[in-house]
């Protein structure tokens, strides 16, 4: 497995996601719940967690700000490093049993609360008493400490696989992001990023720095003339960073920081099979999927959509361990399904999602984040939060693995994400594990009044997209 390196600077969208942080709406922590077929062995999860922290290096590492105006903030060592600050134990009163629910709603409000600002941004909980003997296990971390495929990778130093489990997954990649290694820059690219390090120094000198953030970007002509892939790098970091037109859902416009999540299940083979048969991804079925839930979801509130705004990451470098974020949100619009049979949709959505893959601006949106260092938070918030009102759904896809997974002892029976709302009014991430498609479904139930019924159109949706085209 890669190694840590040594870069103690968060990049410009680490420190971004961080500042965000201080506005309730806007922060990206993310989170999950395991169920557990029994308690898990205490001292020997203690034991492996030491153990994964060691082997990496920033989750013992907490977030300092800068004294220089304009600078980064920086990963420094806790010196205080206590490993009860980031493992414990919820037991309930004797004789008490739980609902799964009780671990899924704990989760929720985990992943709103802000992190203590003098800690590692990351915490596991234990939740015993569940019925049947059962427990889960909650975990949240900041999307600044690392992004959900580290997440797992640093998870995966916490568990145990049958000694019989096979090392072949054969689900393709769910990142439809930059191929590794990645290609070196071209000259436009090189040109973009030169451009962005000149707005950087010129925004230091001058007091009207928001003029030069992001938003910038909605004038290219500003940045001055430049040819062939230089203006079509441009025109990508246009359309990914300064969407004007809003939402294509007006049934979702409110917003606020109340969180509901549900979560379910369906079978992963039928919508592997399905991928393999149209010759797309998985990350396609399951995003024709999600456009297939919030078509129905609007059309049984008498709301039809025929099209809707779909926010997906994508990779924008590859990782060197399991500190650090690597991917980048991307925005498109997709057919909702409205009128269309689920084999045409599907398709269509492919074609959809392979555009953003070969956007030129996926692997400098990092760079130019970091411009916004420079941007008040109060007029950095405003910008982000305009920006989440264009959003219909985000969407996002993580693998693990294709075989059970024991921590400490315990079976792992299914695992639920959380992704982070921003601002938007659903987040819908899968977690594929040992034949199954887990799916957390994280709403601001002021947009998304009905979350079981958004739950339900899922379900239906994957149903309609997997069944074969003889049957359907």
């Amino acid at each position: 497995m890669a190694t840590e390196t040594d870069d103690r600077m968060l990049s410009g969208m680490e420190s971004l996601m961080w500042r965000l942080g201080a506005e309730p709406r806007l922060r990206t922590t993310f989170g999950a719940v395991s169920f557990l077929e029994a308690t898990p062995d205490r001292d020997l999860l203690t034991r492996r967690l030491a153990e994964a922290v060691g082997a990496t290096p920033r989750f013992r590492r907490r977030v300092v700000a800068s004294r220089m105006p304009g600078m980064a903030p920086a990963w420094v060592d806790d010196e205080s490093f206590d490993l009860d600050d980031h493992l414990r134990w919820d037991e309930p009163v004797a004789g008490q049993v739980r609902a799964d629910d009780d671990a899924l709603q704990l989760a929720t409000d985990l992943v709103a609360a802000p992190f203590e600002p003098d800690k590692p941004p990351w915490e596991l909980v234990i939740v015993t008493g569940l019925a049947g003997g059962r427990a889960a296990l909650v975990q949240r971390i900041h999307h600044a400490l690392t992004d959900g495929a580290g997440a797992i990778e640093f998870f995966e130093r916490l568990v145990d696989r049958p000694p019989d489990a096979s090392v072949v997954d054969p689900e393709p990649d769910p990142f439809p992001g930059a191929p590794a290694p990645e290609p070196p820059a071209t000259w436009g690219e090189r040109t973009v990023l030169n451009v962005a390090e000149r707005v950087g120094e010129l925004a230091r000198s001058t007091a009207d720095v928001a003029r030069w953030t992001v938003e910038g970007i909605s004038d290219p002509t500003r940045f001055g003339t430049a040819a062939g892939d230089a203006v079509e790098t441009m025109r990508s970091l246009q359309r990914q960073l300064v969407v004007v037109d809003p939402a294509r859902s007006r049934l979702w416009i409110d917003r606020s920081t109340e969180r509901r999540f549900v979560a379910a299940s369906v079978p992963f083979g039928p919508v592997h099979t399905a991928a393999t048969e149209a010759g797309v991804s998985v990350n396609d079925v399951f995003a024709t999927a999600v456009a297939r839930a919030v078509a129905n979801y609007h059309r049984g509130q008498g709301r039809p959509l025929v099209d809707l705004r779909l926010a997906m990451p994508v990779r924008t470098r590859e990782r060197a361990s399991a500190g650090g974020d690597a991917i980048a949100l991307t925005r498109t619009v997709v057919p909702s399904g409205e009128g269309l049979a689920a084999a045409a949709h599907l398709m269509k959505v492919a074609d959809r999602l392979s555009a953003i893959t070969n956007e030129r601006s996926n692997s400098l949106v990092g760079a130019l984040a970091g411009i916004a260092e420079l941007v008040p938070l109060a007029a950095l918030s405003r910008l982000v939060t305009r920006q989440a009102a264009t959003i219909d759904v985000v969407a996002s896809n993580v693998r693990t693995a294709s075989f059970p997974l024991y921590l400490a002892g315990a079976r792992i029976e299914a695992t639920y994400p959380l992704g982070p709302l921003m601002a938007t009014p659903v987040n819908v991430t899968m977690i594929t594990y040992d034949g199954r498609a887990d799916l957390g479904i994280h709403v601001d139930p002021v947009a998304v009044a009905d979350p079981q019924l958004l739950r339900d159109n899922l379900v239906g949706a994957f149903h309609e997209v997997v069944t074969p085209r003889s049957s359907g």
